[in-house]
């Protein structure tokens, strides 16, 4: 499966507009997918700004981030 930056983007918008929730909320529902959550992990890998955005969210998030920074790579925080 073949999954970019501008799928994630429609995902969240069609999971706002469908369940009426919050951007966060509709990253909870989403991040709920194991499968989901391995594409995510490879696009902030591999794509500078899915990169840049999870940095942003460990900085404003810190220990409450859903992702981790170890070394070059950045991965989801275990539950």
């Amino acid at each position: 499966m073949d999954f970019d930056d501008s799928d994630f983007t429609r995902l969240v918008k069609a999971t706002r507009e469908k369940f009426g929730v919050s951007i966060a909320q509709a990253h909870d529902m989403i991040f709920a997918d194991k499968e989901i959550r391995r594409l995510v992990a490879l696009r902030i890998n591999r794509s500078q700004e899915c990169r840049k955005q999870a940095l942003s969210d460990i900085r404003r998030n810190g220990d409450k981030s859903r992702f981790v920074r170890e070394g070059d790579r950045i991965r989801f925080r275990n539950p």
